[in-house]
């Protein structure tokens, strides 16, 4: 994720329902993925 990865990729290849549950295993950079999600255009799910 640090170098570039795309947290809705990451998302979508782990299957996960919801970003959040993304983020409780992509614990690497937590500051990145916040940003992520809050600057997702899809994220009022």
């Amino acid at each position: 994720m640090m170098n570039g990865g795309n947290i809705l990729t990451l998302q979508k290849i782990l299957g996960h329902a919801k970003i959040q549950t993304t983020m409780i295993y992509a614990h690497l950079a937590p500051d990145y993925l916040q940003d992520a999600v809050r600057f997702n255009p899809l994220g009022g799910a």
